[in-house]
């Protein structure tokens, strides 16, 4: 679903100078301004719900961070530096037999930023659920092999259940999925909304910067 400009402003209450300052400053992505021909000329729409979640989040932090912080904690890329066996043990999130299948399943342990917040989401996921380690292990193999597809945290990892067992859903987000009565999602995690808590707890103890491009190791 989308929002015109003129609604999204009047929605919000940015002014249109705060709106393309922002876009200036990389706080708000030039992909989501979209021009569609109207009947009298051209009208700018947005993804509506990317942008409001956006503004409400530059809204929130704006006081208590610069517009240069905020450009780096709110943009979708990751920074290119490698997570090794030792920084994954900084993550409260993150479970250690995830991440032990994760080093297992991929034949590695350094991980990039995208690739830990996988193991973060599936980690999370797991909490209640009373996964089985035979499921867990499933995930984790299904999981490792579209790390490589992956570009952006612009994806929703869900938890399926169906006659006791537990299954994995990995689907863009905004996407529509029909599923089987049989099946019913228990648990939803949003890899974007992740990132950004991710991004706010630990950025000092990482220093993170996000404002080069996602590189895979």
């Amino acid at each position: 679903m989308e929002i015109s400009k003129k609604d999204l402003l009047k929605t919000t209450g940015i002014s249109y100078g705060q709106l393309y300052r922002w876009k200036r400053e990389g706080l708000i992505p030039e992909e989501w301004f979209v021009k569609r021909s109207s009947p009298t000329g051209q009208e700018t729409y947005f993804p509506q719900e990317k942008i409001l979640k956006r503004i409400h989040a530059i809204q929130q932090l704006k006081d208590s961070y610069s517009l240069e912080e905020l450009a780096r904690i709110l943009t979708p890329e990751v920074s290119n530096r490698l997570f090794c066996e030792e920084d994954l043990e900084h993550f409260d999130e993150l479970d250690i037999d995830v991440a032990a299948d994760f080093m297992d399943a991929m034949s590695k342990d350094s991980f990039v930023f995208l690739e830990v917040l996988v193991m973060i989401a599936l980690s999370q996921a797991m909490v209640d659920s009373a996964i089985t380690e035979e499921e867990r292990t499933h995930a984790v193999s299904f999981l490792s092999k579209r790390m490589s597809e992956l570009h952006s945290a612009d994806y929703v990892l869900e938890l399926l259940q169906a006659q006791g067992h537990l299954y994995i859903l990995l689907k863009k987000e905004g996407s529509e999925v029909y599923l089987d009565d049989s099946l019913v999602a228990i648990r939803s995690i949003h890899l974007n909304e992740l990132s950004n808590a991710i991004k706010l707890k630990y950025k000092e103890t990482f220093q993170f910067t996000f404002d080069e491009e996602e590189m895979r190791s």
